[in-house]
């Protein structure tokens, strides 16, 4: 397979477990792992802790969410591992970067794929309608 697996997180436990799946897909196929977080808007506050006052991101929190994960995964994969931030809608977001890394696999979880959800549209519906690569959907309970 070798090229270029995408996989989006956003810090909670289920996109964790894509995320997993999608390392030792990269480390049995030889591809590298590209690590992905959306955020929809910038917004920034000032907080105080410790008496320090912290600027703190949406952009910089999206970052170091897929830094942390691709970091965490690097030595499952054995190979090259990425990660990114992007300021879009989730399946817009992994679209755009699979499309940009010319990816041959996205890798999404099947959170919300139930119920209404699936009627009206979720992340891993909108991804595996719109990919330009294959898709590959974890049951992530």
């Amino acid at each position: 397979m070798a090229g270029t697996i995408v996989v989006g997180v956003d810090g909670n436990e289920r996109a964790e477990r894509a995320a997993e799946t999608a390392a030792r897909l990269a480390a049995a196929t030889g591809a590298a792992l590209h690590v992905v977080c959306a955020y929809s808007r910038e917004q920034s506050a000032e907080v105080e802790a410790g008496g320090e006052r912290l600027t703190v991101s949406v952009s910089e929190e999206s970052a170091d969410i897929a830094a942390r994960t691709a970091a965490r995964l690097a030595g499952l994969v054995g190979g090259t591992v990425t990660s990114a931030a992007v300021h879009a809608r989730p399946a817009d977001a992994l679209l755009a970067e699979a499309e940009r890394l010319d990816a041959t696999l996205v890798v999404v979880g099947n959170k919300r794929m139930q119920g209404i959800a699936r009627v009206l549209g979720s992340v891993p519906a909108a991804v595996a309608h719109h990919a330009s690569c294959d898709v590959y959907i974890v049951n992530t309970g």
